[in-house]
């Protein structure tokens, strides 16, 4: 019978065991750490051995040091914690390495001179015809096009909200988009307009398409720059790992060229956007772009799609069974929208799962929530597909009759954690909207646990820091660090730390599709490894797991970042 390259080595090392000179040694051990493997078989360790870019040997220091020969890097630690790479499973890399060159207001909280002020100096700082503006918080900020022309009367002004969802636009620039009061808002989106039905010049979700397809569009020397920058902050937060949400033919391109460059080392899937249309002509676009990826050595396997909207104030088009309160744009009955009506979302899903795509849904309101898992209960009873998986990401919101839905039908819930803490979002521009029931249940994470569902860890950038360490704060706690005097936020679903890590490890690496050789550390795995610079377990504070810094990321056994630690040539052990 044959061995596999992993049993050979193990084996050959074995017999050297007795030697000074291993026939076999590794290209890298760690030593004397607190390693959390997510393996079930073998939870903890202390050691392991690097080969050819993958685990060798994960075991005790006495297991371990046979592989030690006079080339081996050894890192000998003093039981700080190593963790397979981290994997965020829903992240806009594109458009947040973009916002780090731009005129970015970093979701700084601001009263309209404050705005003014940050609009005059980008003008001066970015010269041309257009002038975007990213990342203003929509919370207790109103905005139309009058005030912004006070702002930035001669040139077509966008400002574009932190979570993305909603855009601003001066009267140039809605000009020069062609928004009148005869135009009509996209199915998944919304024009506001005043009593007389003229256009504010704010827009939602699909309308922010009118005016953002009109921006100057960055050339490729402009985003591989971007993007070295975003996937540098990536390695030194310990991310290995990505799914890009809503990828298109310029994600490809984009993401091709890097890895042409030699300058992607992450493991990427493209998830590529759909508008849920299950007609020939989509599903060719689709299979071109996955066929184009895997050219380069990437995968996009998976379809994003958009249920609904979001739900804080004043957006509110996240789709709700029960209406908004307090809603004065909209009246007593306003529940938000589903932006794929059910009986379409149902067929797409169907025809997406038999040409062996997975799905991966936005999905924030509970009754988008619901039609989700409707489409995805339908879908696997016609064909339970192993290789197919479903995810619907973001979570806020959740009926807790579906909570159960997610184990009974494998749907993992890739959930953004650092969102599941008290402020002007998740309390200032909820709570009034949705009242004290459902503001209690916001953020299910604890609930969805206990019901068997796998939840995976992802950050949404550049919507919220990308750091884990930070969400998992969170999410152990449900507090604001930096507001210690708001309550917590339902405590009752706070998680353990440990169900943290295996979310940005193991669950990740089974949305994304690469499980079979990422996010555990065990013989035969990608060696992609994180060495943190203290040693975490569940009793860890809040801000201890905060203020973790990762000392050293490795992807297939290669450094990507090094924050520093000790280093020993195998000579000297």
């Amino acid at each position: 019978m044959k061995l596999g390259y992993v049993a050979t080595l193990l084996l050959l090392a074995g017999c050297a065991s007795q030697s000074n000179s291993p026939i076999i040694s590794a290209d890298r051990v760690i030593l004397g750490a607190n390693i959390l493997t997510q393996d079930p078989n073998l939870p903890t360790a202390s050691a392991l051995a690097i080969k050819d870019g993958k685990i060798l040997l994960v075991g005790s220091d006495t297991q371990v040091q046979p592989l030690i020969g006079d080339n081996t890097v050894v890192h000998p630690l003093n039981g700080q914690t190593v963790l397979p790479g981290l994997i965020d499973s829903h992240i806009h890399s594109i458009e947040g390495a973009l916002a780090l060159l731009a005129c970015n207001l970093n979701d700084q909280a601001m009263d309209l001179n404050t705005l003014g002020e940050h609009i005059q100096t980008c003008a001066s700082q970015y010269p041309g015809d257009w002038l975007e503006v990213l990342n203003l918080p929509s919370v207790g900020l109103a905005l139309d096009k009058q005030k912004l022309d006070q702002l930035l009367p001669d040139r077509p002004l966008f400002i574009i909200s932190t979570d993305g969802h909603t855009g601003w636009a001066n009267s140039l620039a809605l000009k020069r988009a062609g928004i009148t009061a005869d135009t009509q808002a996209p199915h998944d989106g919304r024009i506001v307009k005043d009593a007389q039905q003229q256009p504010t010049g704010m827009l939602v979700d699909g309308a922010t398409a009118l005016v953002s397809r009109h921006l100057p569009k960055p050339d490729l020397p402009h985003k591989l720059q971007a993007m070295q920058a975003a996937l540098a902050g990536f390695y030194q937060h310990g991310i290995t790992s990505f799914l890009e949400a809503n990828s298109n033919a310029d994600s490809v391109a984009l993401f091709c060229s890097l890895k042409q460059q030699h300058q992607l080392q992450a493991k990427v899937n493209l998830a590529l956007g759909s508008k849920g249309s299950t007609d020939d002509e989509e599903f060719a676009r689709l299979h071109k772009l996955r066929n184009q990826a895997e050219s380069c050595g990437l995968m996009a396997d998976t379809i994003k799609l958009y249920a609904d909207g979001v739900m804080e104030y004043p957006t509110q088009s996240a789709a709700l069974h029960a209406p908004y309160l307090n809603s004065a744009e909209h009246g007593d009955n306003w529940r938000g929208k589903l932006y794929i009506p059910p009986t379409d979302l149902d067929a797409f899903v169907q025809r997406a799962q038999v040409e062996g795509f997975s799905l991966h849904i936005h999905a924030i309101g509970d009754a988008a929530i619901s039609e989700s898992l409707d489409a995805f209960a339908k879908a696997r009873a016609v064909e339970d597909s192993p290789a197919v998986r479903f995810s619907i990401t973001h979570l806020q919101l959740i009926s807790p009759e579906d909570i159960t839905r997610f184990a009974e039908f494998n749907v993992l819930a890739s959930m953004q954690l650092l969102w599941a803490q008290p402020d002007e979002y998740s309390v200032d521009a909820l709570a009034p909207y949705l009242g004290e029931h459902r503001h209690n249940q916001i953020y299910p994470a604890a609930s969805l646990r206990n019901a068997g569902a796998s939840i995976a860890g992802g950050s949404d950038w550049n919507v919220s820091d990308y750091n884990p360490f930070a969400a998992m704060a969170v999410a152990i706690s449900r507090q604001n660090l930096q507001e210690p005097a708001r309550p917590s936020l339902n405590s009752q679903e706070a998680l353990p730390l440990s169900a943290l890590l295996e979310a940005y490890t193991r669950h990740s690496a089974e949305l994304m599709g690469i499980a079979a050789h990422s996010g555990q550390l065990k013989s035969g795995m990608d060696a992609d490894i994180v060495i943190l610079d203290r040693q975490l377990m569940d009793t860890s504070a809040p801000q201890t797991v905060a203020d973790t810094k990762v000392s050293m990321t490795l992807i297939d056994g290669k450094v990507v970042y090094d924050g520093g630690t000790q280093m020993a040539s195998g000579q000297d052990h």
